[in-house]
């Protein structure tokens, strides 16, 4: 190390207060760089969420390296909610990722400055194991800015047979777990369009299932089948009066791998804001972490799109 030729107190002194002097003149006060992700109530920015799954996850799929942490992408697309996955790695994915590991109570550290956080109790593919479960909400309970359990995947599809990865009784344990007095957890579920609700063959099982759940989120994984959104909306709102509704955007599509069409992406975008300001939805989400470090076009225009909206009121 060099010799100092000022004080240290001097030099700290003087240190300091040159930061702050930056910090406000890049209309950033010291206090609040910690708060970046805290968005004022009321305005489009509190309402957006990001998807996020282990790190490289997505690799078996895109075949394209991704480093981006659930926390990092929502500090990229400037977004304050997040919703983290668990997705374990199938044989031969291994080298390629790992999922999140137990005890899970450490990844919540990174995730303090973010405004609301919910965690899976059933994962990608719908998976799902008491152990696991019970952790999570541990987890929940603990940290105060964690506001509910997430079931991915988590309906079958089916019409007949098994029509879920749990029970209705284990759904209704679950959710009175998520009710336990001082601390109510929101239950979110995954809907995807192209589960279609045929002629009332998915709708009516699921149904019963369906009144057990805060949230639903809505998905439309072809750029294609966007069309349909408004109509596919419609249809939920009356499978499911009483359920708060979220869009889900996809910034890839998977089938082709290769970016969302920026003007497909632009349409979700745009549409689910005008559903906002209605009272229609009361969140947009984006996936995810393990695309948005991938160059997509569709990424940067969120973000833009983020910067220009995100401050307005809904």
């Amino acid at each position: 190390m060099g010799t100092r030729t000022v004080s240290s107190k001097y030099s700290r002194r003087r240190f300091l207060t040159t930061t702050a002097v930056a910090a406000a003149g890049y209309g950033l006060a010291a206090p609040a760089l910690a708060q970046v992700h805290q968005a004022k109530a009321g305005t489009v920015r509190d309402r957006l969420w990001v998807f996020a799954c282990p790190v490289n996850s997505d690799y078996p799929g895109l075949r394209v390296r991704s480093l981006m942490t659930p926390v990092e992408s929502a500090f990229y697309l400037g977004i304050p909610n997040l919703i983290v996955v668990q997705w374990y790695p199938r044989a031969g994915e291994e080298g390629w990722w790992k999922a999140f590991e137990r005890p899970l109570e450490q990844y919540a550290i990174a995730m303090r400055p973010l405004k609301r956080v919910v965690w899976s109790v059933a994962g990608w593919g719908g998976a799902t194991e008491e152990k696991e479960r019970q952790e999570v909400l541990t987890m929940a309970r603990q940290n105060p800015n964690f506001v509910g359990g997430f079931l991915d995947d988590f309906f079958t599809g089916n019409s007949e047979g098994k029509l879920a990865n749990l029970t209705l009784g284990e759904l209704e344990e679950l959710r009175h777990q998520l009710q336990t007095p001082g601390k109510k957890l929101d239950l979110y579920v995954t809907l995807y369009v192209d589960q279609k609700f045929h002629n009332g063959q998915v709708d009516r099982p699921i149904a019963d299932y369906l009144k057990l759940i805060d949230v639903l989120t809505l998905w439309t994984a072809g750029p294609e089948e966007l069309v349909d959104l408004e109509a596919n909306l419609r249809k939920v709102e009356k499978l499911a009066p009483n359920s708060r509704k979220m869009l889900g955007c996809y910034v890839v599509d998977y089938d082709k791998k290769k970016s969302t069409p920026v003007p497909a992406m632009k349409y979700q975008c745009e549409l689910g804001l005008r559903w906002l300001r209605e009272g229609r939805i009361e969140g947009i989400i984006f996936l995810g972490n393990t695309t948005f470090d991938l160059n997509y076009e569709a990424v940067e225009w969120t973000r833009d799109w983020i910067e220009k909206v995100g401050d307005t009121k809904v």
